[in-house]
C-alpha cells in the first residue's frame, strides 16, 4: 500500500514491556501517564504529494505527535500512517 493525501507510512517501533514488582505508596488522584506526546517513528514511505517531504526521508527517523498516528487493519496487514503537519522532528 502506498500513502496518498498528503502521509507518510511509519513504522514504530515496539517496546518490550517490562514489569515491575516494586511496591510503594502514590499520593491520591495519582494517574499514571498512559501515553508519551511523541514517538520516534521511521519513515517507510511518503505520499507524491507531500509538500515538505520526499524520498530522501525514507527511511529516516523522526518525532511525531503520537495521538494523530492512524493504524489501518487492511488485508490482514497493520498499516501506521501520519499526516505530514504531525510531524515535529526529523533525522538530519
Amino acid at each position: 500500500m502506498k500513502p496518498v493525501n498528503r502521509h507518510l507510512l511509519i513504522s514504530i517501533p515496539t517496546e518490550e514491556s517490562v514489569e515491575e514488582t516494586r511496591a510503594f505508596l502514590l499520593p491520591e488522584g495519582y494517574k499514571k501517564k498512559e501515553a508519551e506526546r511523541h514517538t520516534l517513528v521511521k519513515i517507510i514511505d511518503i505520499s507524491d504529494d507531500c509538500e515538505k517531504f520526499h524520498q530522501y526521508h525514507v527511511n529516516k527517523k523522526c518525532v511525531v505527535e503520537t495521538s494523530m498516528i492512524n493504524e489501518i487493519n487492511a488485508e490482514g496487514c497493520i498499516y501506521s500512517i501520519i499526516a505530514e503537519n504531525f510531524v515535529v522532528l526529523v533525522e538530519g
